[in-house]
C-alpha cells in the first residue's frame, strides 16, 4: 500500500519539498521570552507560525492563530475534536555542522537541516496527510484540529496558552517521537545544585545551554597550574577533542537528546574529571564522582519499572563563577517512581558535598492503556501500511500528548530508523516522511470512524 500511496503523491511531491524547503529555513529557536508580546518566543518563531497559518489558509483550512503562541488549522465538523500536535520551534544549533543548519541540503534521500527531524519534517508530512483528505473530498466525524506551536523545547507554554482558551480532546496524537506508537513517556523534572567553594585554582567552568541536550562542549579556565602535557594525554587516552588556549581548557563531546544521554559524549563529565585530578573542590567533587552513570544509582534516585525502564539523568549545564556554581540536571522517570521521596533522598545525599537542591519544574509521567480505542486505531494505520507488527512502547522523551488525557506520540520514526534530533547535522529520509504522511492519513481515518 505504501509503495502504491508513494505513486500517489507524485502530483504532490514538488510543492511538499517546496513548502518543507521554506519551513526549514525559518531560524524558529527560542529567543528571550516576552509574555504576551506581538512575538513572545522571538522573530523566528513567529516567522513559522505565520509561514504555517499562511499555508493552511491559502489551502482552505480555517487557521487560527493563538495569541502568537500557537495557531492551529481546522477542517470537519462535529463535537468531537481528534487534536494533532506539532511544533515549529527548534533547539539551539550546537556542534559543527557540515553545511549551515538553516540551509536545507538534500544528499542520499535526506535533507539535513534543523529541525528536519525535530519536529519540522513530521509536521509538514501531518500537514500534507491533511490537504490530501481534504483535496478528496473526505469528511470526518469530528473536527480534525492541527495543532503547532512555538515553544516545545523550552516549556511548552505555546500549549498551556492554548488549552486555556480552547481545553481537553477527544482524541490526540503528536508526530514527534517514533513508530509504532508510544503509549507512555516518562515523567520529567529538572533540578538545580548549587553551592560555594573555597578554591584558588578554578577561575570559570561552563558547558551547556538547554537542560534537555548532552552539552557537547565544555570550556574552563584555571589558574597557578599548567596541565596542558596532561590535557593532551588525557584526550588521547580517551579519544577525545580538546585544546588549551592559555589558561583555558576546552573539550569537545557530542550532543544528544537528553531522554537517552548515553547515546551522547558528555564533554562537561569528561572536563570535570580530568580537571578534580589536579584540583580538590567541592564542584569538581560532584562532578566526578556522582555523575559517572547515566540512571541515577550513584546518586540514589535509580528506579526500573518492567514496562516503562529505567530512570535516565542528564547532567545538562553547569556554570562555575566567584567560587560559586550551578548544575542543572535533566531526570526522566517511569510509574512507580515516588518523585517526592527520591527528591528528599537526592536532597540529603547533596549535603556532603555542601550543595543544595532546587526543584525547577517536574512533569508527572503520561500513561494511556494500550487496548484503548486511540492506540490500536493508530495501531492499525501503522501495521496495515507497513506489515510490521512490532508493539507500542514506552520513551523517555516528552511530547505534547502528556499533556492530554487521551492522546499519545506516534511517529514518525520508523523502528530501527537512525535518529538525529538535537544533534549537528540533523536529518530525515524524505522516503519515510512521505511514507508518514500516508499512515498518519490513514490513522485519522481510523480514529474518525
Amino acid at each position: 500500500m505504501i509503495k502504491n500511496f508513494m505513486e500517489n503523491f507524485r502530483p504532490y511531491y514538488d510543492n511538499f519539498m517546496k513548502d518543507l524547503d521554506g519551513l526549514l529555513r525559518i531560524p524558529s529557536v527560542l529567543d528571550e521570552y516576552k509574555e504576551n508580546s506581538d512575538a513572545p518566543f522571538g522573530k523566528g518563531n513567529k516567522d513559522a507560525l505565520m509561514y504555517m497559518l499562511s499555508l493552511g489558509e491559502k489551502d482552505g483550512f480555517k487557521a487560527v492563530n493563538v495569541d502568537n503562541y500557537a495557531g492551529f488549522l481546522e477542517f470537519g465538523e462535529g463535537d468531537k475534536v481528534l487534536l494533532i500536535l506539532c511544533h515549529l520551534d527548534v533547539v539551539p544549533t550546537t556542534g559543527n555542522w557540515t553545511n549551515p543548519p538553516f540551509e536545507p541540503v538534500i544528499k542520499d534521500g535526506r535533507i539535513f537541516a534543523r529541525g528536519s527531524s525535530d519536529d519540522k519534517g513530521p509536521l509538514m508530512a501531518t500537514y500534507y496527510a491533511l490537504k490530501m483528505l481534504k483535496d478528496n473530498g473526505y469528511e470526518p466525524s469530528m473536527r480534525v484540529r492541527f495543532f503547532f506551536g512555538c515553544d516545545e523545547e523550552s516549556g511548552s507554554r505555546c500549549l498551556e496558552r492554548y488549552i486555556e482558551k480552547y481545553g481537553e480532546c477527544d482524541y490526540g496524537f503528536s508526530p514527534d517521537a517514533g513508530f509504532p506508537c508510544i503509549f507512555a513517556e516518562k515523567g520529567i523534572s529538572s533540578e538545580m545544585f548549587s553551592g560555594k567553594t573555597k578554591d584558588s585554582n578554578l577561575i570559570s567552568f561552563n558547558s551547556g545551554t538547554v537542560s534537555n541536550v548532552v552539552p557537547d562542549v565544555a570550556v574552563s579556565e584555571i589558574e597557578n597550574l599548567n596541565l596542558e602535557k596532561e590535557f593532551n594525554e588525557y584526550l588521547k587516552e580517551n579519544n577525545l577533542k580538546g585544546e588549551v588556549n592559555g589558561n583555558l581548557y576546552t573539550i569537545y563531546g557530542k550532543a544528544a537528546h537528553g531522554s537517552i544521554p548515553e547515546t551522547g559524549i558528555n564533554a562537561a563529565l569528561y572536563l570535570g574529571r580530568f580537571l578534580y585530578k589536579y584540583i580538590d573542590n567541592e564542584f569538581l567533587a560532584l562532578v566526578a564522582s556522582e555523575f559517572d552513570d547515566f540512571y541515577g544509582d550513584n546518586l540514589g534516585i535509580g528506579y526500573i519499572d518492567s514496562e516503562m525502564g529505567r530512570v535516565s539523568n542528564n547532567i545538562a549545564i553547569f556554570k562555575f563563577k566567584d567560587n560559586e556554581y550551578k548544575i542543572v540536571t535533566n531526570i526522566r522517570y517511569p510509574k512507580g517512581f515516588d518523585f517526592e521521596l527520591k527528591m528528599k533522598s537526592l536532597e540529603k545525599h547533596l549535603l556532603k558535598f555542601g550543595a543544595t537542591l532546587t526543584v525547577l519544574s517536574n512533569s508527572n509521567y503520561h500513561y494511556v492503556p494500550k487496548y484503548s480505542h486511540l492506540v490500536q486505531a493508530l495501531l492499525k494505520a501503522y501495521r496495515d501500511s507497513t506489515g510490521d507488527l512490532t508493539e507500542p512502547y514506552s520513551i523517555g522523551g516528552g511530547t505534547y500528548a502528556r499533556d492530554f488525557k487521551n492522546a499519545v506520540a506516534f511517529g514518525v520514526i520508523f523502528p530501527g530508523e537512525t535518529e538525529s534530533m538535537h544533534m549537528p547535522d540533523e536529518s530525515a529520509s524524505i522516503e519515510n516522511l512521505i511514507k508518514s504522511s500516508y499512515i498518519i492519513l490513514e490513522a485519522i481515518k481510523n480514529i474518525c470512524d
